[in-house]
């Protein structure tokens, strides 16, 4: 229910701590949307080329997340060109999306583009297996940023979900992150592990970033983190199989 536009009915709830005590299932929710990309990717392939499955799974993506973590880069990227932590978070705050905004939102697309669009061409299962351990690997990015670094707004309604998550969640949300990522590890090849140390690298950069230039974070940062996450692991596989 949160991450995703998916509907489960009776299954959904509202309450914050119970929102907290889901965050070890996070990267097994990545699984869930990078296998419905997936379907789209390998399916509209079959019948038109690949440019165009690349751009349909993208769009797939967007209509099964609702463009959420998105949403998070956009506002992360407008607080760029203001100076001060305070005017940081209220740009952030402030649904319209700016300069900045817009074109970090223009290039994440287009990355993502051109990255998947180069995997397809090399083989639609490397792109598979890169889109799982990225989409696993990025949603656990948020729950390690809500267990290391403080939140930055004492007022803010997610911060309750951030302080119910601890060490014991990750852990456990590691866990979850492993044995998702074995699969197409095992489909592809093992190499596609270290994908898991790239994730880790970049969520520990983020995490500094995010704690010199707001001193914490926020929804908005673990939108933006994800993302990054997301297009970092992609990259790293790309690199990898075309070297």
């Amino acid at each position: 229910m949160f991450l995703t536009r998916l509907p489960v009915g009776r299954f959904s709830s509202g309450d914050m701590q119970v929102l907290a005590v889901s965050a070890r299932y996070f990267p097994l929710v990545g699984l869930i949307v990078a296998l419905i990309m997936s379907a789209a990717l390998v399916a509209s392939a079959q019948v038109l080329p690949v440019a165009v499955a690349v751009a349909i799974a993208l769009c797939i993506g967007v209509l099964v997340t609702g463009a959420f973590h998105e949403d998070g880069l956009a506002d992360l990227a407008d607080s760029a060109g203001a100076f001060g932590i305070d005017r940081k978070l209220e740009i952030m705050r402030d649904s319209r999306v700016g300069t900045y905004g817009s074109l970090g939102l223009i290039l994440l697309v287009l990355l993502r583009f051109v990255v998947i669009l180069e995997l397809a061409k090399v083989s639609l299962l490397v792109a598979v297996g890169a889109l799982v351990v990225a989409h696993a690997s990025s949603r656990w990015s948020s729950v390690y940023l809500m267990a290391r670094v403080d939140y930055a707004r004492p007022e803010a309604a997610n911060r309750v979900v951030a302080e119910g998550i601890n060490n014991g969640s990750l852990m456990q949300a590691t866990l979850c992150w492993g044995i998702v990522a074995v699969v197409p590890a095992m489909l592809v090849s093992s190499w596609i592990l270290l994908c898991l140390l790239v994730a880790w690298l970049g969520t520990s950069v983020c995490a500094r970033y995010f704690q010199s230039t707001f001193m914490g974070i926020t929804g908005d940062c673990l939108g933006a983190g994800n993302v990054f996450v997301e297009l970092l692991c992609l990259m790293f596989v790309l690199g990898y199989v075309i070297r």
